[in-house]
């Protein structure tokens, strides 16, 4: 099977999940595509007042740090695929898989990567935009996503900072078919996550990366045997979340919960 992976260029939680992805998946993966980070959209600047005031002071800093520090990481060792690694692009190199950036998925560039790369399949992993039909419509086996919730329960931003806030013992990941509407299409795959007593945000969304690799994984296996049994992801039970508001973080606070 030829795999093209959509994603964004983020480089705290999701390269450690792509190199257990290319370890598994060896050389399917014929592609990777990054589209800006979401903390970019609107403006740099206006990205980082969000999470300021989502994080804080303390957790805004900690948050650079390590950002600043796998950017100076990635600049200074070697990828391998049996050493750690520290950018999505470090990934494509460790495997050597060729590495694209576009700004927007519905420009023509992208369009034309998929007719030169001809996948039967595209997955999107953090992906932080809309995969329209035309795209759709070009893959022979789909399009798939990987959302860090139940589904579909928790659709939209941030379903880790959500489980937590409302006090959930459990969460999710679901692998389904990408729809024309956010996170609405078809479940593959859905495993459980705990969610420990003393789990923070941070350590939740790295319990559920590590899950969604399993999970999909499996769905790709289910592809391939053609043993797919997908399940509704039905719109009349789902619930929908957005980026947080400074309310939403003293309320999360409150309860206990901490984001590092």
């Amino acid at each position: 099977m030829r795999i093209i992976i959509l994603t964004q260029e983020e480089n705290l939680y999701l390269p450690r999940s792509f190199a257990t992805l290319c370890r598994a998946l060896g050389p399917e993966i014929i592609g990777i595509v990054a589209s800006p980070a979401m903390s970019t959209h609107g403006g740099a600047v206006k990205g980082f007042l969000k999470h300021f005031r989502l994080f804080g002071l303390k957790g805004t800093w900690l948050m650079g740090w390590r950002v600043a520090r796998a950017r100076l990481l990635a600049r200074l060792t070697r990828p391998r695929p049996d050493r750690e690694v520290y950018s999505i692009r470090q990934v494509a190199d460790a495997f050597a898989i060729p590495y694209h950036r576009v700004g927007k998925v519905r420009d023509e560039s992208f369009l034309q990567l998929l007719d030169h790369y001809r996948p039967d399949l595209l997955i999107s992993i953090s992906c932080p935009q809309i995969i329209g039909k035309k795209i759709r419509d070009r893959i022979p086996q789909g399009c798939i996503n990987v959302h860090g919730a139940p589904l579909p329960k928790y659709r939209g931003l941030m379903p880790t900072f959500w489980a937590l806030r409302n006090g959930e013992t459990t969460t999710a990941v679901s692998v389904h078919d990408l729809g024309a509407k956010l996170d609405d299409g078809a479940i593959l795959v859905q495993k459980e996550v705990e969610i420990a007593r003393n789990d923070t945000w941070d350590s939740l969304v790295r319990k559920t990366k590590a899950a969604g690799v399993e999970a999909l994984l499996e769905a790709i296996q289910q592809l391939k045997d053609g043993t797919v049994q997908r399940k509704p992801n039905r719109q009349e039970e789902a619930t929908y979340f957005s980026f947080p508001t400074v309310c939403d973080q003293r309320e999360f606070l409150a309860a206990g919960r901490r984001f590092f």
